[in-house]
């Protein structure tokens, strides 16, 4: 280093001061005698000989004013950015990667993981039930069968599948799967668009129970309850119809007479013998007999038959079974109707015996008689003991008591003759008939007086009333909460259900069912015996009875089809929203969710300084003090800032909000402004945008102070104009 000493004081060379010159110039400082000042912005170096600005990183230009170029870093933005991002932008000052949001990896080169998304993925994803999660915005992609922000909504009822646009092809009240729109068919219902019954036989849920029915009874598919056929009845119809009743459910009354019985099925009358009609009401003509009179009669010989039994009672001179044989004892002496034996000719009168009965008979007392041929005295019949003085002992009858009687049923036998004297209720020649349907007592002359489809005792005349029929002859029916034989047992149907008088079974009141009525329709179903299914919409409930839907909070209509009108919620939405700033308020409950970027319980108030998103919760990563989006986050830049984060500079070209704006000065003499637009003019340009004018001479070297000390400001490539120390002449 040389030293010029001019009057003993040493002259510096550029770069160097002191008295001796033993300094290096000061940061900002350069020249002879360090005398000149440094025109470097931004934090940038100047030799401390040439005045060389060596700018700082993320700076370039003669005076390090301008920003770096995208794509470019580092010290006098000699690197380039080595980055996958959408311009291939890096930090201008450390060339880390700027990613955009949904991007990361040294070289942005990597789409958030699943599950995060935007700026540095560092936000989580909200989406439910399987949704895709978009890595940029967070936006969720619902899976089939899911709708709403975050997928958090199953389709409603009769829509599924992808954003729930497809409509479900279900019958009979089916509800098919959100996510497949496979129809899930109620009990009773079968395919694959639950339009078929259950086939015979089966019943229910997924027709996987077996009907317990018989005597041909069909099952109902949904309940399997058995509906009897014509004559059956019971809850599986294996009881034929009470006496006295006949068709379906037995409800319809025989009308059949005489000890008739009715077919339980169609209620045709089968007759007693000695009966006919449609009500058995008339006796058979004659020449018919036996059961409705079907019978031809087989006598001959003008012989009539017993309308009931079919025999012929021969007229006089006539036997046999039909009457066809002609008897054969001569004059004045009559056959046996039957067997065709001759009677003997009469005996002599009681009290004479002998040829022409011309002797009297000399027995004492009337309990002997003598023989008609001897006179010799033997007891009479029904007598016997030494003075014949005994009658017969019961059971006997005839000479010396002998003949056991043959009377049956009670029947006593005369002693003498052995006839049969039949008590009430018995008929025939030995008491052994009894009497037939329709008739009782003493030889079962009297009518009986029991209504239809009841029988009376053959002996006393009482009415045996058929089930659910009671009075003396069985017309009253079984009075309130009674049933059965005599009405005697209690029924047991509860909450209003009717019992049927004959068998007892309940036929319930709409909303209930089971045996005894005592279980309510499940949830979904209602009416008689809950055979019917709700058709309410959006889990509404029904009436049990009436099948009126009940809607829940959110909906309304018949069905509770429709959902609340905007501005309204609660039940029936009779209830006004009170939400502000356009913010829609829930159906059901009222609660307003409020949009990204308000707050509140109405949402009537904005996202506080430094906050945004759902409920205002996330906080804004924005450099300085720039604001965010409340709803979204998005820094919204100041004049000349601009990134993610606000921490860029404008380029050169840019200036304004979020350097939004492009800048109109000429580029080869002015610099724009990054704030507001403005143009600095350079080299004698004027005007707004320095289009006008030229380059000024220089002043002379010997008058620095006509230079300003502020920098220099002169396009890239041009001599920098240095400016003096304050003060310095």
């Amino acid at each position: 280093m040389r030293q010029q000493r001019q009057g003993g004081a040493c002259l510096c060379p550029p770069g160097y001061t002191g008295p001796r010159c033993q300094d290096v110039c000061p940061p900002g400082w350069f020249g002879p005698g360090c005398q000149l000042s440094c025109s470097c912005g931004n934090e940038g170096h100047c030799h401390p000989v040439t005045g060389t600005c060596s700018c700082a990183p993320g700076w370039t230009g003669y005076n390090c004013q301008r920003a770096c170029d995208a794509g470019r870093w580092g010290p006098d933005c000699v690197h380039t950015c080595n980055c996958s991002n959408g311009d291939g932008s890096c930090s201008a000052e450390t060339g880390q990667c700027v990613c955009q949001a949904g991007y990361t990896g040294a070289r942005c080169e990597h789409k958030c993981p699943q599950g995060w998304f935007g700026l540095s993925c560092r936000h989580q994803c909200q989406c439910d039930n399987g949704a895709a999660c978009d890595h940029v915005s967070g936006a969720c992609t619902c899976s089939p069968g899911w709708r709403g922000t975050f997928c958090e909504h199953a389709c409603p009822d009769g829509f599924y599948g992808l954003e729930c646009r497809d409509a479900c092809d279900c019958l009979n009240g089916a509800r098919c799967d959100h996510v497949t729109g496979q129809c899930h068919c109620p009990p009773g219902w079968e395919g694959p668009r639950c339009g078929q019954a259950c086939q015979e036989s089966s019943y229910g849920e997924n027709c996987s129970q077996t009907c317990n029915c018989f005597n041909n009874a069909t099952c109902d598919h949904v309940s399997g309850r058995c509906l009897c056929a014509a004559g059956w009845t019971g809850p599986t119809c294996q009881q034929v119809c009470p006496l006295g009743f006949y068709g379906r459910s037995c409800h319809q009354r025989c009308l059949c007479q005489n000890g008739g019985t009715c077919d339980p099925a169609t209620g045709l009358c089968a007759c007693p013998q000695g009966w006919t009609g449609l009500a058995c009401e008339l006796e058979c003509a004659p020449g018919r007999h036996g059961a409705d009179c079907r019978e031809h009669c087989q006598c001959h010989n003008g012989g009539t038959c017993h309308r009931q039994t079919g025999h012929c009672p021969c007229p006089e001179g006539l036997f046999g079974a039909r009457c066809e044989e002609h008897c054969d004892c001569g004059d004045n002496v009559s056959c046996h109707h039957v067997t065709g034996a001759c009677d003997c000719p009469h005996a002599c009168l009681p009290g004479t015996f002998g040829e022409g009965c011309a002797q009297i008979c000399q027995c004492p007392g009337a309990t002997q008689e003598c023989h008609p041929v001897t006179g010799a005295c033997v007891c009479a019949p029904g007598r016997h003991g030494p003075a014949c003085q005994l009658e017969c002992s019961p059971g006997w009858y005839g000479h010396n008591c002998a003949r056991p009687c043959k009377c049956k049923n009670g029947g006593v036998c005369d002693i003498t003759t052995g006839t049969c004297h039949c008590p009430p209720g018995y008929i025939g020649a030995d008491c052994s008939i009894g009497c037939p349907a329709g008739r009782y007592g003493k030889d079962c002359a009297v009518v009986c007086a029991c209504g239809d489809g009841a029988t009376c005792h053959h002996v006393t005349g009482d009415c045996v009333c058929p089930p659910g029929r009671a009075g003396p002859t069985c017309e009253q029916g079984c009075e309130k909460h009674w049933y059965g034989v005599g009405c005697q047992q209690t029924c047991s149907c509860h909450n209003g259900g009717l019992c049927d008088a004959a068998d007892g079974s309940c036929s319930c009141a709409p909303g209930w069912t089971g045996k005894s009525c005592e279980l309510e329709c499940p949830p979904g179903r209602y009416g008689a015996d809950c055979q019917l299914r709700c058709a309410c919409l959006h889990n509404g409930t029904c009436d049990a009875g009436t099948g009126t839907c009940r809607c829940p909070s959110g909906h309304y209509g018949p069905l509770c089809e429709h959902s609340c009108p905007p501005g309204f919620h609660g039940a029936g939405c009779r209830e006004r929203c009170d939400c502000e700033h356009g913010a829609a308020c829930d159906p059901a409950t009222g609660r307003c969710p409020c949009p990204p970027g308000l707050q509140g319980d109405r949402c009537q108030t904005g996202c506080g300084a430094g906050t945004y998103g759902e409920g205002c919760q996330q906080l804004c990563d924005c450099a300085g003090d720039a604001p965010c989006d409340p709803a979204t986050g998005r820094c919204l830049c100041p004049p000349g800032k601009t990134g993610p984060t606000c921490g860029s500079e404008c380029r050169p070209s840019r200036y304004g909000p979020d350097c939004s704006l492009g800048c109109q000065c000429d580029p080869s003499s002015s610099y724009c402004n990054a704030r507001n637009g403005q143009c600095r003019c350079l080299n004698g340009h004027m005007g707004p945008t320095c289009r006008e004018g030229g380059s000024a001479p220089l002043p002379p070297a010997e008058h620095p102070s006509s230079v300003p000390a502020a920098q220099p400001l002169v396009p890239s490539g041009s001599p920098p104009l240095w400016g003096l120390r304050p003060g310095q002449h």
